[in-house]
């Protein structure tokens, strides 16, 4: 019965993912189409960044659909000690990036420039979280196999 409810679950999150990808998909052309059509550089430099994000988030969504449907994640501790220091490295830079992207924000007293430096911080930081997770994965694979 679990194993069915799980077949279930796994079937539904198939077809989620699969109408999610098509979503991100339909961004992609709507923004080259706008970027196309458009001669203002902040609209087109946003619609860019939109469509940079949903490229980006249909390369997870696959990979998520992939790692379901044909080989599971395999993370293994050497996948994280070879760029361990690397990791360490990019999370100094992207601080840097944060106290940088914060000054400037002060500093602007135009409210597109502003909005738009708030955007990158966002990015910014978001970065910072999804490294901090690499390494806590690295942690938590190298004390299972310690």
């Amino acid at each position: 019965m679990a194993l069915k409810k799980a077949e279930e679950r796994d079937k539904q999150m198939l077809e989620l993912l699969k109408g999610w990808k098509a979503l991100e998909e339909h961004t992609i052309k709507i923004c080259s189409k706008i970027s196309k059509k458009t001669k203002n550089p902040i609209i087109k430099t946003l619609i860019i960044a939109i469509k940079n994000d949903s490229a980006k988030h249909r390369s997870i969504l696959q990979l998520i659909n992939d790692s379901m449907t044909k080989k599971a994640f395999i993370l293994a501790p050497d996948d994280l000690v070879g760029i361990s220091t690397l990791l360490d490295k990019h999370i100094d830079i992207e601080h840097k990036s944060i106290t940088t992207a914060t000054k400037a924000i002060d500093i602007s007293r135009d409210a597109v420039v502003k909005q738009l430096l708030r955007l990158i911080l966002e990015d910014e930081k978001k970065h910072v979280k999804l490294i901090e997770q690499m390494n806590e994965l690295r942690f938590r694979v190298t004390a299972r196999v310690t």
